[in-house]
């Protein structure tokens, strides 16, 4: 009779067991390791109360206690492991802003070097040169007939080009680079990492390549979400426009 009401204790301490086992050999937080141990001593502690070696009083105490303390501890476990799953879910909604941040920085800074020869390192001048300068614009006029090439089309003045500035935010945000975004476009917002008020870290300068000055540039979220995975375009040692998101 004894061992029949020891199941359900034994049950608890088992879990208990197989919980702190699995916490310590897959890195879970001390919360969740914690909750293990507690769970599996509370199941000792049941399974001794159902064999009768506590005092009926005593047991009933205990007994209370260890549900309450098994229902605080379940729910620590719960929060130990939706915690960083929700912190997940929101560094991957906030970083896929910050990414098209970056990648909006990344191509007004590439127009910028085509028409100066060289990367910004303020955004003061980014912000200008989106808003009131303006870059040249090669158009096409006239068909390409099938028997010809471009070239040829060209050369026999069926097709000219016609070279016309146009303002540089409107050159660079057009309609094609705007439909592959995933979040909403604002102009204004482009030197400040989303969510936040801070402004991304931007940097330029030239870095010596076979005695040949390379422009280059570098841009860092100055608020990271994740203090661990602090996102970047570009580098200040290499002629690199790369994202470090893996792109």
């Amino acid at each position: 009779m004894q061992l029949k009401n020891a199941i359900a204790p034994i049950v608890l301490a088992a879990a208990g067991l197989l919980i702190v086992i699995f916490g310590l050999t897959n890195n879970q937080t001390g919360l969740f390791n914690l909750g293990g141990a507690a769970i599996l001593i509370s199941g000792v502690i049941a399974t001794m109360s159902a064999m009768d070696i506590f005092t009926k009083q005593i047991r009933g105490i205990i007994l209370i206690v260890l549900a309450v303390v098994s229902l605080a501890l379940t729910y620590v476990d719960y929060k130990a492991i939706k915690d960083p799953l929700d912190f997940q879910a929101e560094k991957d909604r906030r970083y896929a802003h910050v990414i098209q941040n970056l990648k909006d920085i990344r191509e007004v800074q590439m127009k910028y070097k085509s028409k100066y020869g060289k990367f910004t390192s303020t955004f003061d001048t980014l912000m200008n040169f989106i808003k009131n300068d303006s870059l040249l614009v090669i158009k096409s006029v006239g068909t390409v007939p099938d028997t010809l090439t471009e070239a040829q089309a060209l050369e026999q003045g069926i097709l000219t080009r016609d070279t016309t500035k146009v303002a540089a935010g409107t050159s660079i945000f057009n309609e094609e680079y705007l439909a592959e975004r995933k979040v909403p476009f604002k102009m204004d917002s482009i030197p400040y990492v989303p969510f936040t008020n801070m402004s991304f870290d931007m940097n330029a300068g030239f870095v010596e390549r076979g005695r040949v000055k390379v422009p280059v540039f570098q841009v860092v979220d100055a608020a990271p979400f994740d203090q661990y995975d602090v996102l970047k375009v570009g580098s200040m040692k290499d002629p690199s426009t790369a994202g470090n998101w893996g792109e």
